[in-house]
C-alpha cells in the first residue's frame, strides 16, 4: 500500500476560494456540465453581465466562467494579468482591446470563434446582435491570484506587454503554422472548421491542432474523432476543460485505483474536466464527426513536454480493460453506426 509523501495542510479558505466569495455569482464544481447553455446564471457586477464560475476537476490551477452578454449590450471594460481564452458559444459580436485609450482595435466574432484576450490589455465585448451571447472562458487566474495573493496586483497592474500586443492593424488576422500538428494564430473564426492534423497515437482517424492564441502560454486546442472512432486513454496534469462544440458521444474517466468508471453522456455544449492524472478516453457514437475545444497545460511556444513525467502516458487499446471496447462496440451497434476501430483480440 502506497502512502502519502507528507500530511495535508489545509489552513483556510485559498486567496482564489475567498476571491470567489467576493464575485457573488454561482460557482460549478465537480467533472461535469451537461450543456453551458443551460446552466444558470446570476447577475456579474465586476463585468456588467450574467455568469457563473466554473472550478471543476478538483484543482486550482485553472478555472472557467461562462458569460452572457443580452441582445444589443456590452460588458464593463476589463483588464487584468491572467490569461484568458474564449470560445463564442452562441450569438455574434466584436471585443475592442487597447494599451491606450486613444488607440484601440477591435475584432468580430460569431458563434464558433476561438480566441484570446493579449495579456494585461483592456478589452470590452459587445453583443451588436438581438440574440444573447454566450461565451465559455478558461483562465490561469487559480494559479496567479494563489501565488501573489494580492487581487490589485492582478486586476490593476500597469504593465503594458507590448511584445504581446503593440495595436498592429494585422495582429487578428496572423495565421502561421509552426509544425505539425501546432499553429499561431490570433482568431479561429469557426471551431468546427479549422483544418486538422492527423493523430494516429490518439486514435484511427482522430486529428488535432494545437494553438498559440495572442501570445498565451495557456495551452488549447481543437479535436476530432471521425464516425465509429474514439480515443485511446490518457491522463496528464490538472486543469483541463474540454468543451464538445459537434457530434454526440461519451466521455469516460477513471484513476487506477477507482472500483468504477464515471461515463459522461456529452453533445454539443458539453463540458467535462479530468482531474490530475484521471485517465479518460472520448467515443463518437454518433453519425457525424465529432469535435470538442480543450483547454489545457502550455501552447506550443512555451511546451514543457521535454520535462513531462512518464505518468503522462496513454492506454494501448489492446491493454485496457477488455469491457471498455466491448461497451462502446454495443453502444454503435445500437445506433446502427459501424465501427472504424477493432482491437486485436486473443
Amino acid at each position: 500500500m502506497k502512502l502519502p509523501h507528507r500530511d495535508r495542510i489545509d489552513l483556510g479558505p485559498s486567496a482564489y476560494e475567498q476571491f470567489l466569495e467576493r464575485e457573488a455569482i454561482p460557482v460549478v464544481k465537480g467533472y461535469f456540465i451537461e450543456d453551458l447553455k443551460e446552466v444558470d446564471l446570476k447577475p456579474w457586477r465586476r463585468m456588467g453581465a450574467l455568469g457563473c464560475y466554473l472550478n471543476m476537476g478538483d484543482q486550482q490551477e485553472t478555472d472557467a466562467y461562462i458569460c452572457e452578454i443580452p441582445p444589443a449590450s456590452q460588458t464593463l471594460p476589463q483588464r487584468h494579468l491572467f490569461e484568458t481564452l474564449i470560445y463564442i458559444v452562441t450569438g455574434r459580436g466584436a471585443t475592442t482591446v487597447w494599451h491606450d485609450e486613444n488607440h484601440k482595435r477591435s475584432f468580430e466574432w460569431s458563434a464558433g470563434a476561438i480566441f484570446a484576450i493579449p495579456l494585461n490589455v483592456s478589452y470590452q465585448h459587445f453583443n451588436v446582435s438581438q440574440d444573447a451571447v454566450r461565451f465559455l472562458a478558461g483562465t490561469n487566474l487559480p494559479h496567479l491570484l494563489n501565488l501573489f495573493h494580492n487581487e490589485d496586483f492582478i486586476f490593476k497592474n500597469p504593465f503594458e506587454f507590448r511584445d504581446r500586443f503593440n495595436n498592429d492593424p494585422d495582429f487578428f488576422r496572423h495565421n502561421e503554422r509552426l509544425t505539425v500538428r501546432s499553429w499561431e494564430t490570433n482568431l479561429v473564426p469557426d471551431v468546427n472548421a479549422f483544418p486538422l492534423d492527423d493523430y494516429p497515437m490518439k486514435g484511427k482517424g482522430v486529428r488535432i491542432m494545437r494553438y498559440g492564441i495572442a501570445g498565451t502560454t495557456y495551452g488549447c486546442h481543437i479535436q476530432e474523432f471521425p464516425v465509429g472512432s474514439r480515443s485511446t486513454f490518457h491522463r496528464h496534469g490538472p486543469g483541463a476543460i474540454v468543451c464538445v462544440t459537434q457530434g454526440t458521444g461519451y466521455a469516460m474517466v477513471w484513476r487506477e485505483e477507482d472500483k468504477e468508471r464515471k461515463r459522461f453522456e456529452i453533445r454539443p455544449g458539453s463540458i467535462y474536466s479530468p482531474g490530475d492524472l484521471m485517465y479518460h478516453g472520448h467515443f463518437n457514437t454518433g453519425h457525424q464527426t465529432m469535435r470538442h475545444f480543450a483547454m489545457r497545460g502550455r501552447s506550443p511556444k512555451y511546451s514543457q513536454d521535454k520535462y513531462r513525467t512518464p505518468l503522462h502516458d496513454m492506454i494501448p487499446l489492446e491493454d485496457e480493460p477488455p469491457e471498455i471496447h466491448a461497451e462502446y462496440l454495443r453502444e454503435l451497434a445500437k445506433n446502427g453506426v459501424k465501427e472504424a476501430v477493432s482491437v486485436v483480440k486473443e
